[in-house]
């Protein structure tokens, strides 16, 4: 979505700690995409995504994760955030100063598959519960499919690599499936 021009300086970007101690979130006021996320590795086809290429020129940078409002940037271990924040800030605000569209038209019409009635409990349970608390800590959570009574899961974002992100899954994510949808007896992060 195209952003109407501000003054550079005029914007605000709020940095974010995640649990992950090697992903920041990088909140704006501006919606970047109507919704969803976007997710894109350093080396991955940025071609959907002129925000993202942006990023990962940034020395350092591992992954970018694009969100309604705001970034979630995950760094390489031995990567430092001092020299990471002040570029990513800067390319962010002159991003949004141009009015650039963060994630290209092609890459937000991808249109899901259909899919059965346990199936899309599951991801309106993922959307209505899971993925708001999620991306309060810069990341998300992608629905990969279900079989045979386990839901197959990708964290991505700042809980790609998170230390907590197993007990997130298991703790949090998995409790909350299987109590609400009895067809649920597990997940699986892939």
């Amino acid at each position: 979505m195209a952003h109407p021009a501000a003054t550079h300086d005029d914007i605000l970007i709020g940095v974010v700690p995640t649990p992950n101690p090697d992903a920041l979130m990088f909140k704006v006021e501006e919606a970047l995409v109507p919704m969803g996320t976007y997710e894109y590795p350093a080396g991955s086809d940025t071609s959907g995504s002129p925000l993202a290429a942006r990023l990962l020129e940034v020395e350092g940078i591992e992954l970018v994760l694009i969100a309604p409002r705001f970034v979630t940037v995950r760094k390489r271990g031995e990567a430092d955030w001092p020299a990471i924040v002040p570029a990513v800030k800067e390319r962010l605000r002159a991003f949004l100063a141009a009015g650039e569209v963060a994630v290209l038209d092609s890459a937000l019409d991808a249109l899901p598959d259909a899919r059965g009635e346990v199936e899309q409990r599951i991801i309106a349970l993922l959307d209505e519960e899971i993925r708001p608390a999620i991306a309060m800590d810069g990341g998300d959570v992608t629905y990969m499919g279900f079989e045979d009574g386990i839901v197959r899961l990708q964290l991505i974002g700042a809980c790609g690599t998170c230390p907590s992100s197993i007990t997130t899954l298991k703790m949090g994510i998995e409790r909350l499936l299987v109590d609400e949808i009895p067809e649920v007896r597990g997940v699986e992060n892939v």
